[in-house]
């Protein structure tokens, strides 16, 4: 007898397990959208802001984000999230968000960006043909892409710290007005 209820209390953990498994699996990659702005669940604590209305001109986004009574934490900004976004001007990324993804601010008016001390990642040409003037970019990065900041003819000083261990190709490409960089040995 007590095989018999141990394969029956096995049973209804196992049942428990995949119940909240497939939960997790159904809620990752969920798409909703809050205001202007597009977010995807990509954990069950976390998600990514994958696209922003046009119109948008300032941001100063939130860390988390709540919807259907669940708190997530921005943890990254999507691949071409922003671009295009002609009246896009300035934008503070919240603490937490690790890494933002090509193209995420190409072809923007952003003239002002606050990176914070959490990120590690800029993906290619992710400030691309954008009006950023000076860029500094926290002792968290290690990973600057190819073409990044490629075509930001208002860019004039930019600091990249000792963590950086590669920057892309091309990118600081036709930067006409940079004048100033500070390179880690």
């Amino acid at each position: 007898m007590p095989k018999f209820i141990n394969n029956k209390v096995m049973k209804r953990v196992l049942f428990t397990l995949c119940m909240v498994l497939s939960t997790i699996l159904i809620m990752a990659g969920e798409k909703f959208t809050i205001g202007k702005y597009t977010f995807e669940i990509t954990s069950p604590t976390e998600i990514e802001l994958i696209k922003a209305d046009k119109s948008v001109s300032s941001v100063n986004l939130s860390p988390t984000i709540t919807y259907q009574g669940t708190t997530y934490r921005v943890t990254s900004i999507g691949e071409d999230a922003f671009e295009d976004c002609d009246g896009l001007t300035s934008i503070v990324i919240p603490e937490g968000v690790k890494s933002i993804g090509a193209n995420a601010f190409m072809n923007t008016s952003l003239a002002s960006v606050v990176i914070p001390e959490s990120m590690t990642s800029i993906g290619e040409k992710a400030f691309a043909d954008s009006c950023l003037r000076s860029v500094v970019i926290p002792n968290s990065v290690t990973s600057i892409g190819e073409r990044a900041f490629e075509d930001c003819c208002d860019l004039a000083s930019v600091v990249i710290p000792d963590s950086v261990q590669s920057i892309g190709k091309y990118a600081f490409h036709r930067c006409t007005s940079l004048k100033a960089i500070s390179i880690p040995n």
